[in-house]
């Protein structure tokens, strides 16, 4: 039994969200690896991809307090 809020059970989530990260970084490193010629994004693409997606996650989360710091 792990702690729960509201329907969510938190230990449970923690697992699936890690095993769903796992297996898109699997798919993602067979997919680069199998083709030289993709054009890879650059490090201020991927920062935009994290503050895009702390963006949303604030959204959806707004009593969060969830915050986004870039890293230098």
């Amino acid at each position: 039994m792990g702690i729960k809020i509201g329907d969510i059970d938190i230990a449970n989530q923690i697992i699936d969200n890690d095993f769903r990260i796992g297996v898109l970084e699997k798919i993602l490193e067979k997919l680069l690896n199998s083709n030289k010629n993709l054009v890879l994004p650059t490090q201020m693409e991927i920062e935009d991809f994290r503050e895009k997606t702390a963006t949303e996650l604030k959204a959806k989360y707004p009593n969060s307090g969830i915050e986004y710091t870039k890293k230098n």
